[in-house]
Protein backbone atom coordinates (compact mmCIF):
# COMPACT_ATOMS: atom_id res chain seq x y z
CA UNK A 1 0.00 0.00 0.00
CA UNK A 2 1.59 3.46 -1.12
CA UNK A 3 1.62 6.56 1.52
CA UNK A 4 -1.01 8.08 0.74
CA UNK A 5 -2.76 4.82 0.18
CA UNK A 6 -1.82 4.40 4.12
CA UNK A 7 -2.61 7.65 5.54
CA UNK A 8 -6.72 7.59 3.71
CA UNK A 9 -7.30 4.33 5.21
CA UNK A 10 -5.47 5.04 8.50
CA UNK A 11 -8.67 4.85 11.53
CA UNK A 12 -7.79 7.99 12.69
CA UNK A 13 -5.79 10.52 10.02
CA UNK A 14 -4.26 13.72 12.56
CA UNK A 15 -5.60 16.87 11.19
CA UNK A 16 -2.77 17.74 9.57
CA UNK A 17 -2.45 15.01 7.15
CA UNK A 18 -6.16 15.14 6.31
CA UNK A 19 -5.48 18.67 5.50
CA UNK A 20 -2.30 18.08 3.59
CA UNK A 21 -4.33 15.06 1.26
CA UNK A 22 -6.60 17.56 0.99
CA UNK A 23 -4.48 19.80 -0.58
CA UNK A 24 -2.94 17.69 -3.47
CA UNK A 25 -3.72 17.63 -7.25
CA UNK A 26 -5.84 15.17 -8.68
CA UNK A 27 -2.77 14.00 -10.16
CA UNK A 28 -1.29 13.00 -6.50
CA UNK A 29 -4.05 11.77 -5.39
CA UNK A 30 -4.34 8.89 -7.91
CA UNK A 31 -1.58 7.64 -6.20
CA UNK A 32 -3.81 5.90 -4.13
CA UNK A 33 -5.27 4.07 -6.63
CA UNK A 34 -3.92 0.87 -8.04
CA UNK A 35 -4.52 1.78 -11.97
CA UNK A 36 -1.10 1.79 -14.44
CA UNK A 37 -3.31 4.89 -16.29
CA UNK A 38 -2.96 6.63 -12.95
CA UNK A 39 0.56 5.91 -12.28
CA UNK A 40 1.82 6.70 -15.75
CA UNK A 41 -0.19 10.18 -15.92
CA UNK A 42 1.40 11.46 -12.90
CA UNK A 43 4.77 10.34 -13.93
CA UNK A 44 4.77 12.07 -17.55
CA UNK A 45 3.73 15.63 -15.74
CA UNK A 46 6.04 15.19 -12.62
CA UNK A 47 8.99 14.47 -15.16
CA UNK A 48 9.75 18.20 -15.90
CA UNK A 49 8.18 18.92 -12.40
CA UNK A 50 10.00 22.20 -11.59
CA UNK A 51 9.19 21.30 -7.85
CA UNK A 52 11.48 18.66 -8.58
CA UNK A 53 14.27 20.69 -9.41
CA UNK A 54 14.05 22.87 -6.73
CA UNK A 55 14.53 20.97 -3.89
CA UNK A 56 17.25 18.94 -6.12
CA UNK A 57 19.48 22.46 -6.26
CA UNK A 58 18.92 23.21 -2.56
CA UNK A 59 21.98 22.67 -0.10
CA UNK A 60 21.96 19.07 1.63
CA UNK A 61 23.25 19.18 5.20
CA UNK A 62 25.79 16.91 5.36
CA UNK A 63 25.50 14.45 7.96
CA UNK A 64 28.07 13.49 10.87
CA UNK A 65 28.84 11.30 13.22
CA UNK A 66 28.73 14.09 15.81
CA UNK A 67 25.51 15.35 14.60
CA UNK A 68 24.06 11.47 14.78
CA UNK A 69 25.41 11.09 18.55
CA UNK A 70 24.73 14.11 19.88
CA UNK A 71 20.93 14.59 18.68
CA UNK A 72 20.53 10.52 19.97
CA UNK A 73 22.36 10.64 23.18
CA UNK A 74 19.81 10.61 26.03
CA UNK A 75 16.94 12.11 23.94
CA UNK A 76 14.36 9.67 24.81
CA UNK A 77 14.22 12.24 28.01
CA UNK A 78 14.93 15.07 26.07
CA UNK A 79 12.06 16.58 23.79
CA UNK A 80 13.68 19.12 22.29
CA UNK A 81 16.34 16.66 20.82
CA UNK A 82 13.48 14.67 19.36
CA UNK A 83 12.22 17.75 18.07
CA UNK A 84 15.52 18.83 16.20
CA UNK A 85 16.34 15.86 14.76
CA UNK A 86 12.58 15.37 13.28
CA UNK A 87 12.72 18.63 11.82
CA UNK A 88 16.68 17.44 10.07
CA UNK A 89 14.78 14.54 8.52
CA UNK A 90 11.61 16.66 7.31
CA UNK A 91 14.06 18.98 5.79
CA UNK A 92 16.92 16.56 4.39
CA UNK A 93 14.43 13.37 2.98
CA UNK A 94 12.66 15.56 -0.04
CA UNK A 95 15.80 17.20 -1.07
CA UNK A 96 17.63 13.94 -1.12
CA UNK A 97 14.78 12.25 -3.35
CA UNK A 98 14.52 15.10 -5.41
CA UNK A 99 17.98 14.45 -6.73
CA UNK A 100 17.17 10.70 -7.65
CA UNK A 101 14.55 11.95 -9.55
CA UNK A 102 16.63 14.10 -11.37
CA UNK A 103 19.11 11.26 -11.67
CA UNK A 104 16.41 9.06 -13.13
CA UNK A 105 15.16 11.38 -15.43
CA UNK A 106 18.47 11.09 -17.09
CA UNK A 107 18.90 7.80 -17.63
CA UNK A 108 18.84 6.56 -21.11
CA UNK A 109 15.63 6.15 -23.08
CA UNK A 110 15.99 2.46 -22.83
CA UNK A 111 16.51 2.49 -18.96
CA UNK A 112 13.82 5.10 -18.44
CA UNK A 113 10.69 3.17 -20.13
CA UNK A 114 11.61 -0.12 -18.63
CA UNK A 115 8.48 -0.81 -16.04
CA UNK A 116 10.67 -1.68 -13.17
CA UNK A 117 12.64 1.32 -13.01
CA UNK A 118 9.19 3.00 -13.74
CA UNK A 119 8.00 1.72 -10.59
CA UNK A 120 10.97 3.10 -8.72
CA UNK A 121 10.57 6.61 -10.29
CA UNK A 122 6.87 6.63 -9.18
CA UNK A 123 7.36 5.56 -5.76
CA UNK A 124 10.37 7.76 -5.15
CA UNK A 125 7.84 10.50 -6.67
CA UNK A 126 4.90 9.33 -4.20
CA UNK A 127 7.41 9.96 -1.09
CA UNK A 128 8.85 12.77 -2.60
CA UNK A 129 5.67 15.04 -2.51
CA UNK A 130 3.90 13.30 0.64
CA UNK A 131 7.30 14.54 2.61
CA UNK A 132 7.78 17.28 1.74
CA UNK A 133 4.09 18.76 2.48
CA UNK A 134 4.08 17.68 5.92
CA UNK A 135 3.64 20.77 7.68
CA UNK A 136 6.53 21.89 10.10
CA UNK A 137 7.10 19.87 13.51
CA UNK A 138 6.20 21.63 16.79
CA UNK A 139 5.12 19.47 19.36
CA UNK A 140 5.74 15.69 20.15
CA UNK A 141 2.44 14.99 18.79
CA UNK A 142 3.74 16.44 15.48
CA UNK A 143 6.70 13.94 15.70
CA UNK A 144 4.95 11.11 16.64
CA UNK A 145 2.25 11.19 13.17
CA UNK A 146 5.56 12.10 11.61
CA UNK A 147 7.45 9.10 12.45
CA UNK A 148 4.12 6.79 11.50
CA UNK A 149 4.52 8.55 8.04
CA UNK A 150 8.43 8.20 8.55
CA UNK A 151 7.91 4.16 8.64
CA UNK A 152 5.55 4.01 5.72
CA UNK A 153 7.95 5.88 3.49
CA UNK A 154 10.92 2.99 4.78
CA UNK A 155 8.33 0.29 3.99
CA UNK A 156 6.81 1.48 0.57
CA UNK A 157 11.00 1.68 -0.74
CA UNK A 158 11.14 -2.06 0.25
CA UNK A 159 10.61 -3.38 -2.14
CA UNK A 160 12.51 -0.74 -4.60
CA UNK A 161 16.15 -2.70 -4.69
CA UNK A 162 14.23 -5.99 -6.39
CA UNK A 163 12.56 -3.09 -8.74
CA UNK A 164 15.68 -1.74 -9.57
CA UNK A 165 17.90 -5.13 -9.96
CA UNK A 166 15.30 -6.51 -12.27
CA UNK A 167 15.27 -3.17 -14.48
CA UNK A 168 19.23 -3.46 -14.55
CA UNK A 169 18.88 -7.30 -15.66
CA UNK A 170 16.30 -6.40 -18.33
CA UNK A 171 18.23 -3.59 -19.86
CA UNK A 172 21.35 -5.31 -20.02
CA UNK A 173 19.58 -8.49 -21.93
CA UNK A 174 18.83 -6.30 -24.72
CA UNK A 175 21.46 -7.83 -27.50
CA UNK A 176 22.54 -4.50 -28.74
CA UNK A 177 21.90 -1.46 -26.43
CA UNK A 178 22.30 -3.92 -23.28
CA UNK A 179 26.50 -3.76 -23.88
CA UNK A 180 26.67 -0.34 -24.15
CA UNK A 181 24.62 0.37 -21.25
CA UNK A 182 27.02 1.83 -17.89
CA UNK A 183 25.50 1.28 -14.59
CA UNK A 184 27.91 1.24 -12.20
CA UNK A 185 28.06 4.82 -11.29
CA UNK A 186 24.13 5.22 -11.15
CA UNK A 187 23.45 2.66 -9.28
CA UNK A 188 26.43 3.28 -6.63
CA UNK A 189 25.07 6.99 -6.11
CA UNK A 190 21.11 5.66 -5.71
CA UNK A 191 22.47 2.93 -3.21
CA UNK A 192 24.56 5.18 -1.15
CA UNK A 193 21.76 7.88 -1.33
CA UNK A 194 19.31 5.03 -0.51
CA UNK A 195 21.64 3.47 2.61
CA UNK A 196 22.31 7.25 3.97
CA UNK A 197 18.47 8.56 4.04
CA UNK A 198 17.83 4.68 5.68
CA UNK A 199 20.87 5.93 8.38
CA UNK A 200 19.34 9.34 8.43
CA UNK A 201 15.37 7.67 9.23
CA UNK A 202 15.77 5.16 11.05
CA UNK A 203 18.29 6.85 14.00
CA UNK A 204 15.25 9.13 14.01
CA UNK A 205 12.76 6.94 14.58
CA UNK A 206 14.98 4.81 17.59
CA UNK A 207 16.53 7.99 19.29
CA UNK A 208 13.21 8.67 21.10
CA UNK A 209 13.87 4.53 22.73
CA UNK A 210 15.79 3.87 26.09
CA UNK A 211 18.39 1.33 24.48
CA UNK A 212 21.18 0.16 26.79
CA UNK A 213 24.35 -0.10 24.94
CA UNK A 214 22.30 2.43 22.02
CA UNK A 215 22.26 5.41 20.53
CA UNK A 216 19.44 5.35 18.18
CA UNK A 217 20.43 2.50 15.90
CA UNK A 218 24.40 2.62 16.51
CA UNK A 219 25.16 0.38 18.98
CA UNK A 220 28.33 1.49 21.17
CA UNK A 221 29.57 -1.93 22.32
CA UNK A 222 28.65 -4.42 19.32
CA UNK A 223 29.14 -7.73 20.10
CA UNK A 224 31.40 -9.04 16.98
CA UNK A 225 31.58 -12.96 18.30
CA UNK A 226 27.51 -12.34 18.71
CA UNK A 227 27.50 -11.32 15.02
CA UNK A 228 29.51 -13.35 13.46
CA UNK A 229 27.63 -16.19 14.76
CA UNK A 230 24.41 -14.90 13.87
CA UNK A 231 25.26 -14.18 10.11
CA UNK A 232 27.22 -17.81 9.88
CA UNK A 233 23.95 -19.52 11.22
CA UNK A 234 22.03 -17.46 8.96
CA UNK A 235 24.39 -18.44 5.87
CA UNK A 236 24.25 -22.61 6.67
CA UNK A 237 20.46 -22.65 7.26
CA UNK A 238 20.66 -20.65 3.53
CA UNK A 239 23.27 -23.09 2.19
CA UNK A 240 21.78 -26.54 3.68
CA UNK A 241 18.25 -25.61 2.09
CA UNK A 242 19.87 -24.49 -0.99
CA UNK A 243 22.32 -27.36 -1.83
CA UNK A 244 21.77 -30.08 1.42
CA UNK A 245 25.06 -29.31 2.65
CA UNK A 246 27.28 -26.50 3.64
CA UNK A 247 30.82 -26.41 5.15
CA UNK A 248 31.88 -25.50 8.20
CA UNK A 249 33.18 -22.06 9.71
CA UNK A 250 36.13 -21.53 11.53
CA UNK A 251 36.34 -18.59 13.84
CA UNK A 252 39.71 -17.01 14.96
CA UNK A 253 41.74 -13.91 16.47
CA UNK A 254 40.08 -11.14 18.02
CA UNK A 255 36.60 -11.95 17.57
CA UNK A 256 35.61 -11.09 21.44
CA UNK A 257 36.20 -7.11 20.56
CA UNK A 258 33.13 -5.28 20.70
CA UNK A 259 33.09 -2.01 18.72
CA UNK A 260 30.31 0.67 17.87
CA UNK A 261 28.36 -0.07 14.74
CA UNK A 262 25.38 -0.14 13.26
CA UNK A 263 24.78 -4.04 13.75
CA UNK A 264 22.06 -4.61 10.50
CA UNK A 265 24.83 -3.05 8.05
CA UNK A 266 27.43 -5.50 10.20
CA UNK A 267 25.72 -8.07 9.55
CA UNK A 268 24.50 -7.47 5.87
CA UNK A 269 27.95 -7.54 4.55
CA UNK A 270 28.97 -10.85 6.94
CA UNK A 271 26.05 -12.69 5.69
CA UNK A 272 26.99 -11.00 1.83
CA UNK A 273 30.64 -13.01 2.32
CA UNK A 274 29.96 -15.76 4.05
CA UNK A 275 27.47 -16.88 1.49
CA UNK A 276 29.86 -16.17 -1.16
CA UNK A 277 32.53 -17.97 0.39
CA UNK A 278 30.25 -21.39 1.00
CA UNK A 279 28.28 -21.52 -2.20
CA UNK A 280 32.51 -21.34 -3.98
CA UNK A 281 33.12 -24.08 -1.72
CA UNK A 282 29.99 -26.48 -2.31
CA UNK A 283 29.46 -25.74 -6.03
CA UNK A 284 33.44 -26.56 -6.09
CA UNK A 285 34.08 -29.78 -4.44
CA UNK A 286 30.77 -31.29 -4.79
CA UNK A 287 29.52 -32.61 -8.49
CA UNK A 288 32.50 -31.77 -10.31
CA UNK A 289 32.03 -28.33 -9.32
CA UNK A 290 33.54 -25.20 -10.48
CA UNK A 291 36.91 -26.69 -10.58
CA UNK A 292 35.89 -29.06 -12.82
CA UNK A 293 37.61 -32.25 -11.07
CA UNK A 294 34.49 -33.82 -11.28
CA UNK A 295 35.59 -35.86 -8.23
CA UNK A 296 33.65 -34.30 -5.54
CA UNK A 297 33.86 -34.61 -1.83
CA UNK A 298 31.29 -36.23 0.60
CA UNK A 299 29.35 -33.22 3.08
CA UNK A 300 31.62 -34.17 6.11
CA UNK A 301 34.88 -33.42 3.83
CA UNK A 302 34.36 -30.15 2.70
CA UNK A 303 37.15 -27.63 3.44
CA UNK A 304 35.73 -25.02 5.95
CA UNK A 305 35.34 -21.36 5.37
CA UNK A 306 37.70 -19.41 8.40
CA UNK A 307 36.81 -16.15 9.73
CA UNK A 308 39.98 -14.31 11.03
CA UNK A 309 39.27 -11.44 13.35
CA UNK A 310 42.30 -8.51 13.27
CA UNK A 311 41.72 -5.25 15.77
CA UNK A 312 44.33 -2.82 14.50
CA UNK A 313 45.93 -0.37 16.46
CA UNK A 314 44.87 1.92 14.05
CA UNK A 315 41.28 2.42 15.34
CA UNK A 316 39.95 0.10 12.10
CA UNK A 317 38.64 -4.22 12.31
CA UNK A 318 39.30 -6.08 9.60
CA UNK A 319 37.58 -8.99 8.85
CA UNK A 320 39.57 -11.84 6.65
CA UNK A 321 36.87 -14.33 5.31
CA UNK A 322 38.80 -17.21 3.46
CA UNK A 323 37.52 -20.15 1.17
CA UNK A 324 38.84 -23.06 -0.55
CA UNK A 325 35.95 -22.55 -3.75
CA UNK A 326 38.38 -22.75 -6.42
CA UNK A 327 39.02 -18.94 -6.47
CA UNK A 328 37.80 -16.05 -9.17
CA UNK A 329 38.90 -15.89 -12.68
CA UNK A 330 41.41 -13.05 -13.57
CA UNK A 331 38.93 -11.91 -16.24
CA UNK A 332 36.38 -12.10 -13.85
CA UNK A 333 37.88 -9.85 -10.76
CA UNK A 334 36.92 -6.91 -12.19
CA UNK A 335 33.18 -7.29 -12.53
CA UNK A 336 32.68 -9.18 -9.19
CA UNK A 337 31.77 -5.64 -8.64
CA UNK A 338 29.47 -4.45 -11.16
CA UNK A 339 26.10 -4.36 -10.33
CA UNK A 340 23.85 -7.10 -11.74
CA UNK A 341 26.68 -9.06 -12.41
CA UNK A 342 26.88 -12.94 -11.98
CA UNK A 343 28.03 -16.46 -12.34
CA UNK A 344 24.61 -18.48 -11.41
CA UNK A 345 23.75 -18.63 -15.02
CA UNK A 346 27.41 -20.05 -16.26
CA UNK A 347 26.81 -23.25 -14.91
CA UNK A 348 24.06 -26.02 -13.91
CA UNK A 349 21.59 -24.58 -10.95
CA UNK A 350 21.71 -25.64 -7.56
CA UNK A 351 19.75 -28.84 -6.45
CA UNK A 352 17.87 -26.34 -5.05
CA UNK A 353 17.02 -23.04 -6.74
CA UNK A 354 16.33 -21.23 -3.46
CA UNK A 355 14.76 -21.97 -0.40
CA UNK A 356 11.63 -20.40 1.21
CA UNK A 357 12.44 -18.33 4.22
CA UNK A 358 10.06 -15.80 4.07
CA UNK A 359 9.31 -14.43 7.71
CA UNK A 360 6.96 -11.94 9.35
CA UNK A 361 7.87 -7.75 8.94
CA UNK A 362 9.98 -6.01 11.35
CA UNK A 363 11.98 -2.61 12.18
CA UNK A 364 15.80 -2.47 11.65
CA UNK A 365 17.96 -0.23 9.74
CA UNK A 366 19.41 -2.03 6.78
CA UNK A 367 18.32 -2.58 3.19
CA UNK A 368 14.76 -3.82 4.05
CA UNK A 369 14.00 -5.16 7.39
CA UNK A 370 12.45 -8.54 8.57
CA UNK A 371 12.26 -10.61 11.33
CA UNK A 372 14.47 -13.84 11.06
CA UNK A 373 12.17 -16.84 12.52
CA UNK A 374 13.73 -18.89 15.11
CA UNK A 375 17.02 -17.12 15.33
CA UNK A 376 16.56 -15.30 18.27
CA UNK A 377 16.89 -11.39 18.99
CA UNK A 378 20.48 -11.83 19.40
CA UNK A 379 22.24 -9.10 21.22
CA UNK A 380 21.78 -6.57 18.70
CA UNK A 381 18.31 -5.14 20.78
CA UNK A 382 16.89 -4.11 17.17
CA UNK A 383 14.37 -7.66 17.22
CA UNK A 384 17.30 -8.55 15.20
CA UNK A 385 15.61 -7.53 12.01
CA UNK A 386 17.83 -8.30 8.85
CA UNK A 387 14.73 -7.53 7.01
CA UNK A 388 16.44 -7.80 3.06
CA UNK A 389 19.70 -8.12 4.40
CA UNK A 390 19.60 -11.82 4.76
CA UNK A 391 18.66 -12.11 0.84
CA UNK A 392 19.02 -10.42 -2.23
CA UNK A 393 17.67 -7.58 -2.76
CA UNK A 394 13.27 -8.48 -2.60
CA UNK A 395 10.09 -7.47 -1.63
CA UNK A 396 9.47 -8.44 2.19
CA UNK A 397 8.74 -12.17 1.84
CA UNK A 398 10.12 -13.19 -0.93
CA UNK A 399 12.04 -16.26 -1.59
CA UNK A 400 16.04 -16.32 -0.34
CA UNK A 401 18.47 -17.29 -2.37
CA UNK A 402 22.22 -17.89 -2.44
CA UNK A 403 23.18 -15.83 -5.62
CA UNK A 404 21.48 -14.57 -9.09
CA UNK A 405 20.94 -11.16 -9.21
CA UNK A 406 24.27 -9.91 -8.65
CA UNK A 407 23.95 -6.77 -5.98
CA UNK A 408 25.74 -8.48 -3.05
CA UNK A 409 29.65 -7.65 -3.36
CA UNK A 410 28.73 -4.00 -4.75
CA UNK A 411 25.94 -3.41 -2.30
CA UNK A 412 28.33 -4.60 0.63
CA UNK A 413 31.58 -2.51 -0.54
CA UNK A 414 28.90 0.53 -0.65
CA UNK A 415 28.07 -0.45 3.19
CA UNK A 416 32.00 -0.47 4.19
CA UNK A 417 32.68 2.48 2.71
CA UNK A 418 29.63 4.41 4.07
CA UNK A 419 31.42 4.79 7.43
CA UNK A 420 34.76 5.23 5.99
CA UNK A 421 36.06 0.69 5.56
CA UNK A 422 36.63 -0.93 2.55
CA UNK A 423 36.17 -4.36 1.05
CA UNK A 424 38.74 -6.03 -0.69
CA UNK A 425 38.84 -9.46 -2.52
CA UNK A 426 42.58 -11.28 -3.42
CA UNK A 427 42.01 -14.47 -5.44
CA UNK A 428 44.56 -17.45 -6.04
CA UNK A 429 42.45 -18.84 -9.15
CA UNK A 430 42.36 -22.71 -8.67
CA UNK A 431 42.17 -22.54 -4.96
CA UNK A 432 40.42 -19.79 -3.03
CA UNK A 433 39.31 -16.00 -2.45
CA UNK A 434 40.48 -13.98 0.41
CA UNK A 435 37.80 -11.19 1.65
CA UNK A 436 39.22 -8.65 3.75
CA UNK A 437 35.96 -6.24 5.16
CA UNK A 438 37.71 -3.15 6.48
CA UNK A 439 35.31 -0.98 9.46
CA UNK A 440 36.80 2.46 11.54
CA UNK A 441 35.58 2.27 14.68
CA UNK A 442 32.71 5.20 14.89
CA UNK A 443 34.04 6.31 18.18
CA UNK A 444 37.88 7.20 17.15
CA UNK A 445 36.91 8.93 13.76
CA UNK A 446 35.53 12.50 12.57
CA UNK A 447 32.92 10.89 9.95
CA UNK A 448 30.74 12.82 7.88
CA UNK A 449 28.99 11.73 4.83
CA UNK A 450 30.71 11.21 1.81
CA UNK A 451 30.21 13.50 -1.07
CA UNK A 452 30.87 12.43 -4.78
CA UNK A 453 32.32 14.36 -8.00
CA UNK A 454 29.95 15.88 -9.95
CA UNK A 455 27.79 13.14 -11.44
CA UNK A 456 28.56 11.08 -15.27
CA UNK A 457 25.03 11.60 -15.48
CA UNK A 458 25.49 15.25 -15.91
CA UNK A 459 23.95 16.46 -13.05
CA UNK A 460 26.47 18.81 -11.64
CA UNK A 461 25.77 18.12 -8.05
CA UNK A 462 26.51 16.15 -4.91
CA UNK A 463 24.65 12.45 -4.92
CA UNK A 464 23.04 13.25 -1.63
Amino acid sequence: MGLLGWAARHARPAPWLLAALSQQSGQARSYTQQSEYHLNTVRAESFYDSTVEKYASQTVEVLSLRQMLSFGRNAWNDPEKILKSGRYVQRELPKRLARRLLDLQLLPYIVVTNPHIKKVYNQYYVSFETLRRVPPIRTLEDNQEFSQLLRQHLDSHAPMLDALATGLRECKSKELVGQCLTMDAFFDSMLRSRISRRVIAEQHLHISNKRPAFIGIICTDLDVADSIDFAVQKTKQVCVETYGVAPDVVVSGDAGVTIPYIPTHLDYMLYELLKNAMRAVVESHRNGGRNGSGAGLPPAKLPPVHVRVCGGCNGTLTFKISDQGGGIGDDLMDKVWSYGFTTIGSRSPPPSASADLSSPSGSASGPDSEVVEGLGSGAHGLGHGLQGLMRPPGEAGSRYQMAGLGFGLPLSRLYARYFGGDLKLQSISGYGVDAYLTLRRLEEQEWQEHVDAPSTLGINMAPY
